[in-house]
C-alpha cells in the first residue's frame, strides 16, 4: 500500500528523531571513566641505604623516600617507618612528605652489632622501600657503595682480618668489581645492577686497587677505588 507524502515525509521525520535520541543516550552512557595513576613509593636520590656505623651511633645520612603520581611528587603524604630486623631506634616511625614528595627519617644504631632492616610505607601507596644498615666494630667493617660511576666512599681503611661490603645501589646499573694488578681481590666479575652485595675479607695488610671494567680502567677513569689494610 502507497502511503501520502506527508505521511511519509512525517514517518521519515520519526525515525530520524528516535536515531538521535538513541544515539544521544548511548553517547552519555559510553563516556569512559579513566581511573587516576597510582601514586607510588621508592627509594629517593640519595636514599642513604646501605650505611653502617658504630653501635649506638647515628648514621650519617638519613633514610629517604619519594612520593610520587604520574611522575610527580606527592606532597603532605604520611609515612610509616619500622623496624624489620635488627636493634635501634628511630628519629620518627611517621612523616610527611615536603613540596618535593620526599620524606625521611634517622636511624640510631643498637648498642649490639649486626644487620638492621628498616621499611616505610603508606596506606595506599604502592611500593614499600627497605633500608639495610650494619652496626660494626670499627676498624673490622668498612661498606663501599656501588652507585653508577662512582664508589662511595672510594677509599676505605680497615684492619687484618676485616671485612668490606661491597653494596650496589638499588639504581646502580650495569657494574664489576676487578682488581688493581698485583692485587687479585675484589674480584667480583660479572657486571650486575643493585640490589645486589658481596662481602670480602682481607686478611693482609696492604694496599687493594679496583675499579669497574664498564665504566674504568686500571688507570682512568672516576669508577676506582682502594681498600687499605693496616
Amino acid at each position: 500500500m502507497r502511503l501520502p507524502v506527508n505521511m511519509n515525509r512525517r514517518l521519515t521525520d520519526l525515525i530520524v528523531a528516535a536515531t538521535l535520541t538513541l544515539l544521544a543516550c548511548g553517547g552519555e552512557g559510553d563516556d569512559v571513566v579513566v581511573p587516576p595513576s597510582p601514586t607510588t613509593m621508592a627509594f629517593a636520590s640519595p636514599s642513604g641505604d646501605g650505611q653502617s656505623g658504630a653501635p649506638g651511633s647515628i648514621l650519617v645520612s638519613p633514610f629517604r623516600v619519594i612520593v610520587t603520581q604520574s611522575g610527580a611528587p606527592v606532597a603532605g603524604q604520611t609515612v610509616t617507618w619500622s623496624l624489620v630486623t635488627g636493634g635501634g631506634s628511630l628519629s620518627s616511625t611517621s612523616t610527611t612528605t615536603d613540596a618535593a614528595g620526599v620524606a625521611v627519617s634517622r636511624l640510631t644504631l643498637g648498642s649490639t652489632t649486626g644487620a638492621i632492616q628498616v621499611q616505610a610505607a603508606s596506606f595506599g601507596v604502592a611500593g614499600s622501600p627497605v633500608f639495610s644498615a650494619s652496626a660494626v666494630v670499627p676498624g673490622q667493617f668498612a661498606t663501599v657503595q656501588v652507585a653508577n660511576n662512582l664508589f662511595e666512599p672510594s677509599q676505605v681503611t680497615i684492619a687484618p682480618g676485616g671485612t668490606v661490603l661491597f653494596q650496589w645501589l638499588s639504581s646502580a646499573r650495569d657494574h664489576n668489581l676487578v682488581p688493581i694488578a698485583p692485587a687479585t681481590i675484589p674480584n667480583a666479575p660479572i657486571v650486575r645492577s643493585g640490589p645486589f652485595g658481596v662481602e670480602q675479607i682481607f686478611q693482609v695488610p696492604g694496599s687493594y686497587g679496583f675499579f669497574c671494567s664498564v665504566h674504568a680502567t686500571a688507570t682512568t677513569g672516576s669508577m676506582r677505588g682502594q681498600v687499605i689494610v693496616q
